[in-house]
């Protein structure tokens, strides 16, 4: 009964082993959807996103050019998206970010000019309604 029981110790950590390589190698696979071209980065730049999430381009831009990520950073929890923008960084970010409140900061020392994005905290769990109007008080005589 010790054999038996060894074995199944081993084929379930040879389970989990597994499920933690196919888990690991699919948010490698997604990193791997985007490609960034550019030829002179501060004028134009080539952003193809193919089943990517939004956080996973901006962390892409930030391995390529330096550009510091800072604010929310729960973005990875986005669906994916498949896309190209060309244009200056700055255009590009307004189009990928433009339902989120965010924030760049613009830097000679990048070569994108984009030193940093700042990206507001949101929590959208929380909607801003209108108060109720007052109740109408009953006309005196």
């Amino acid at each position: 009964m010790t054999r038996g029981t060894s074995l199944g110790g081993k084929f379930a950590a040879r389970a989990f082993f597994f499920t933690l390589a196919l888990v690991l190698g699919q948010s490698e696979l997604r990193a791997e959807g985007v490609t960034i071209e550019s030829d002179n980065p501060s004028q134009r730049i080539k952003l193809q996103v193919d089943k990517a999430t939004v956080g996973e381009v901006l962390q892409a831009l930030h391995d390529k050019y330096g550009v510091e990520l800072a604010g929310n950073t729960d973005i990875d929890s986005d669906d994916p998206i498949s896309v190209t923008f060309q244009g200056s960084l700055p255009n590009i970010l307004e189009r990928l970010l433009r339902n989120r409140n965010y924030m760049i900061v613009r830097s000679k020392k990048n070569v994108t000019g984009v030193e940093k994005i700042l990206i507001a905290v949101s929590d959208h769990s929380k909607d801003t309604k209108s108060p109720p109007p007052p109740a109408a008080s009953p006309a005196m005589p």
